[in-house]
């Protein structure tokens, strides 16, 4: 008897601890920001308008959100890769065991990001701690911030240009392949991989 209510206690224990590392695993799942990632999404810097001491409180300002952001994926990692190593221990199930192992990977994915995000952000980081560094006026430290942000303008608008050239092609050959393709099945899937290129060409082109 007491063995059997020993077992049903580990089992009840079990399954709650199941619900808690799922839980923090979907917590931390919807933490994560949507595609595409970049640090210095917050806010735009227009190359002809910018001035040093608004870009330096907007980069502070990042600075302070990259850690806060960072901390969080580190935290809610650790619970998932803590409540991973403990629940392989608990389980004798395979599918479950397998189940910890992705929860474990999905963790340490999450501290190393938080970890990136915290200590090193964007490259726009660097490039304001070393403008910073430089003993120029603020006036001569703004020609140089408008410099970079209008170099930097023009390289996003390139490579947007040739992602969207790229998907189109893409899109073409897999159509044009589709129309050469008697097999339903395959000719359908290479139309689907043509229609998602198709609206990635779309999309990209609306950002020139």
């Amino acid at each position: 008897m007491k063995i059997i209510i020993h077992k049903l206690f580990i089992y009840n224990w079990a399954g709650k601890f199941n619900q808690l590392v799922i839980s923090s695993v979907f917590l931390m799942l919807v933490m994560l920001p949507s595609l595409p990632v970049r640090a210095m999404d917050d806010f735009i810097v227009n190359p002809e308008t910018v001035r040093w001491d608004q870009y330096s409180k907007q980069m502070d300002y990042q600075e302070r959100k990259d850690y806060r952001d960072g901390m969080s994926y580190v935290i809610s990692g650790s619970i998932a890769l803590a409540g991973g190593l403990v629940g392989d221990t608990i389980t004798h199930d395979y599918i479950e065991k397998g189940i910890y192992t992705i929860f474990q990977t999905i963790g340490i994915a999450s501290i190393g990001y938080g970890a990136y995000t915290w200590k090193i952000g964007s490259a726009d980081r660097d490039f304001y701690k070393t403008v910073d560094s430089l003993k120029l006026s603020d006036d001569q430290k703004t020609m140089i911030i408008r410099s970079y942000y209008g170099q930097k303008k023009l390289s996003e608008k390139n490579e947007r240009f040739i992602k969207a050239i790229t998907h189109g092609l893409i899109a073409s050959l897999n159509f044009y392949s589709a129309s050469r393709q008697r097999n339903e099945t395959v000719q359908n899937s290479l139309a689907f991989i043509g229609g998602v290129n198709l609206l990635a060409t779309i999309a990209y082109s609306f950002e020139f």
